[in-house]
């Protein structure tokens, strides 16, 4: 039994089938299975985050989050640099497939009668037809084509999880202005309160200089914290406007678009008082940035693997048919045609260190991917465990305030009612309502960056991307 034709064959499918060069593997650097360090790191299931922004139980802020969604231009460029890897995979893929090409010419000359013997034809005119159509293939024997091919579906990949990081980013961002819009209307709102309450101590009190009780001092005095108070109110106007403004831009509008929609002061949205936030080795899996370096990682591997196979021979089979002729209707009647076909070989032999140099920048950029992922994951832990314990002690500062805005209200109103029953002078009313304001204010405040740590929080948990039917 003759067995070299079959192992001929076995050398031949052994040789098609190697893919030269490194084969990515997914690794997740440093130990991500431990809890969570923060201050009141639930390491139960996180859940799911892609709609978060519906915890708040605002109709205003879910429509504005589904409008961005739709219009914003960021994401409609993370969308189309989606669509400009997909189309580079189709240019590598085609190298798989044999490249067919047509032509045709036609000339007309006439050759020189001074450079050309009469009795050879000199000077005459000439015509020349022909059509052809060529082929070839390379047969990717060494897997440099796989491995583009591997790489530029690598390269996809990155591009989603890209444009799934500009929507995260996108969704905290309208979030984040919209809270500090309802932020600044309650700040505005706390100032009217309290300029109302100054202004009716102010009438009081010239009310009480005119009855001689009261002295120009305590008017004066009256008068310069209205101003004071009132003062504060363009800039809390301005502030509000700016996030107006800033939702416009990113919903795919004008900055004035949405200041008849918004304008109208409502409540602060209420933040829910904890989050489940799982395990890192859970937001490994969930963030897009890190499973955007992961595949440029994969993507950076799989060209190295690009660059050796180019120290190997290069195989191709070229083909040829067509048809010359020195006039047109005989291009088609059988005497003019013409066909050849065979293979060629290329191997590089010398070129200077040209392709080791290309390895080695391959294995470099290789190096640096790996490192940017590594770097990704940890700045990523770095992000939960700050916004874990921003949300817990903003939340912990919060109820402090309420309970000394409810303190100094009382201490106010005691304040008014014992300068009316001539028992405390003025300046004691004043630093009543003044320290009122004060906390009123940096309550409305603190509640704020309680609602914007949380959004920190679910940005760094990576939420916000999932089935756009989820969305809805």
């Amino acid at each position: 039994m003759n067995i070299a034709p079959r192992l001929t064959l076995l050398s031949i499918a052994f040789v098609v089938s190697c893919t030269v060069g490194p084969q990515h593997q997914p690794t997740v650097p440093g130990d991500v299975a431990q809890p969570f360090v923060g201050l009141g790191a639930d390491a139960a299931a996180v859940g799911d985050l892609r709609t978060w922004w519906k915890k708040f139980q605002d109709p205003a802020l879910n429509q504005l989050v589904s409008r961005s969604l739709e219009a914003n231009q960021d994401l409609k460029i993370a969308a189309s640099r989606v669509a400009e890897a997909k189309a580079a995979r189709r240019v590598a893929r085609a190298d798989f497939f044999p490249q067919v090409n047509a032509g045709g010419s036609a000339t007309r000359s006439q050759s020189s009668e001074a450079a050309s013997n009469q009795a050879f034809g000199g000077g005459q005119t000439n015509n020349f037809f022909n059509l052809n159509l060529d082929a070839s293939w390379e047969p990717d024997l060494f897997g440099g084509t796989r491995r583009q091919v591997e790489a530029a579906t690598a390269d996809v990949a990155a591009a989603a999880e890209n444009a799934r990081d500009v929507q995260v980013g996108l969704v905290a961002e309208v979030a984040s202005a919209y809270l500090e819009l309802r932020g600044f209307q309650a700040l505005k709102g706390v100032a009217e309160r309290n300029l109302k309450s100054q202004q009716e101590t102010l009438e009081l009190t010239k009310s009480r200089q005119a009855a001689g009780v009261a002295n120009d001092l305590d008017v004066a005095r009256a008068e310069a914290q209205t101003e004071t108070t009132a003062a504060a109110l363009p800039l809390f106007e301005a502030s509000l406007r700016r996030s107006i403004y800033r939702l416009g831009v990113l919903l795919g509008g004008t900055p004035g678009s949405l200041v008849d929609d918004l304008l109208e002061q409502r409540p602060q949205p209420a933040a829910p008082p904890a989050v489940p936030v799982g395990l890192p080795s859970d937001l490994v899996r969930r963030r897009p940035d890190i499973r955007r370096a992961e595949r440029e990682l994969a993507a950076a591997t799989a060209r190295i693997g690009v660059a050796i196979a180019d120290l190997y021979p290069q195989f191709s089979l070229t083909a040829r048919v067509g048809t010359s002729a020195l006039e047109a209707e005989e291009l088609f009647k059988g005497k003019g045609g013409l066909w050849s076909l065979g293979p060629s070989l290329n191997w590089p032999v010398f070129t200077a260190g040209k392709i080791r140099g290309n390895i080695a920048v391959q294995n470099a950029r290789q190096e640096q991917a790996a490192l940017r992922f590594e770097k990704s994951v940890y700045l990523a832990l770095e992000d939960v465990e700050g916004s874990l314990i921003g949300f817990g002690q903003q939340q912990k500062r919060y109820a402090s305030l309420t309970r000394s805005v409810n303190a100094t209200r009382r201490a106010s109103v005691l304040a008014s009612d014992r300068y009316k029953a001539g028992l405390e002078n003025f300046l004691t009313v004043l630093e009543a309502d003044r320290q009122l304001l004060l906390a009123e204010e940096a309550q409305v405040t603190s509640q704020t960056q309680v609602s914007l740590n949380l959004v920190r929080l679910y940005k760094a948990l990576g939420g916000g991307w999932g089935d756009a039917r989820s969305r809805k």
